[in-house]
């Protein structure tokens, strides 16, 4: 997919605003509201036919980091986290990096096949329902050396980035997720980000 036909689309979605001899900007602002109901990355790629496994990059309780964290949890979590970074592959090819940042008690995770759903444990181990996301950033970004080895690209390629809040059914925070998506194969673009 060319620049020019990515713009295009987004274009014709609405998410961006095209002037004749200005450029083209951002609809609105970058903090977009997606519709009701979660699915979860690897029940998109079933959908799709495509297989999808993972790599764990990363498990453990830290310290709140972001701002984005402490608005979302608030005092709920004593101002720590479980963190749960992997790369996911759609068919073999390293499509996102994707970083969830949970409650800690869930830390009992680190006892599951993390390579597989993340929602279907919350949902059959834990009773957690992701039911509704929340405000979802989307922008351009470069891949550091850490995201640009984990997606199989160079330095300073361009990433979609992403961060969302997920919450349960009766509006408790569940997790927020940050995702770097290579933005080289719009098949799987089109249904991720």
């Amino acid at each position: 997919v060319t620049v020019r036909n990515a713009m295009e689309e987004l274009a014709a979605e609405g998410y961006i605003i095209k002037v004749q001899g200005k450029g083209s900007f951002v609809a609105n602002s970058d903090m977009l509201r997606l519709p009701i109901g979660v699915t979860s990355f690897s029940e998109d790629a079933r959908m799709q036919g495509v297989s999808l496994t993972s790599t764990i990059l990363k498990t453990g309780v830290e310290e709140i980091q972001s701002e984005l964290d402490r608005r979302f949890f608030g005092s709920k979590t004593g101002g720590k986290v479980f963190v749960l970074k992997r790369v996911r592959k759609a068919d073999g090819v390293p499509v996102t990096v994707e970083e969830n940042h949970l409650p800690p008690e869930l830390v009992t995770l680190e006892e599951e096949d993390l390579t597989g759903s993340l929602y279907d444990i919350l949902i059959n181990k834990y009773h957690m329902v992701p039911s509704n996301k929340g405000r979802r950033s989307i922008k351009i970004t470069f891949a550091d050396e850490e995201i640009a080895e984990a997606l199989g690209l160079s330095r300073g390629t361009p990433v979609i980035e992403s961060e969302m809040c997920v919450f349960d059914m009766s509006g408790e925070p569940i997790h927020t997720v940050k995702d770097w998506v290579r933005g080289d194969n719009d098949r799987y673009i089109r249904w991720y980000v």
